[in-house]
């Protein structure tokens, strides 16, 4: 049902003015939040955050990890996920620092260590999805498997009617 929802919504254009009106939403969220939210908050379960939030990262590398060593196409769902992960980490290390030098710690973790490991996540889901690619492709050449129909263009002789109908002549 969902998917054809959203099948739907993609062949329609619906999905494009419905991901700008969001796109616009989350922007005035965005600066009402700005505005509205007190400038230091002292969380009374700042450590369960982290270490569910830790957590949860690691249960992402590690499905990563295995989908990877399986060349498993769908790797790059968890890698998308780790990477986002490592983003939103380093950027709440940043921001969230009590102090100058707890913030450049941070700031440098940041940039040697976190974003380096989002960005490499990204490159083994490319290149777990391009070795994918190229071992079905060899397993087809070798003929293994039967050929799969262009289904782009239809096959000579069973192009479908014209919706308007025969034209004028025919």
């Amino acid at each position: 049902m969902l998917a054809l929802l959203a099948a739907a919504l993609v062949g329609s254009g619906l999905a494009v003015q419905l991901r700008d009106l969001v796109a616009v939403w989350l922007a005035v969220w965005t600066l009402f939040l700005a505005l509205s939210l007190p400038g230091e908050n002292l969380e009374h379960h700042f450590r369960l955050t982290w270490v569910g939030f830790d957590l949860i990262l690691v249960l992402a590398v590690y499905l990563t990890a295995h989908m990877a060593f399986r060349l498993d196409a769908r790797v790059q769902a968890p890698a998308t996920v780790v990477a986002t992960l490592l983003v939103v980490d380093a950027w709440f290390d940043v921001t969230t620092s009590a102090s100058a030098k707890a913030a450049a710690e941070a700031l440098i973790l940041a940039l040697v260590v976190e974003l380096p490991a989002a960005a490499f996540s990204l490159y083994v889901a490319h290149r777990v999805g391009r070795r994918v690619r190229e071992l079905a492709g060899a397993e087809h050449a070798a003929g293994r498997h039967p050929p799969v129909a262009d289904r782009a263009r239809p096959a000579p002789g069973s192009e479908p009617p014209s919706p308007a109908g025969p034209l004028p002549g025919e």
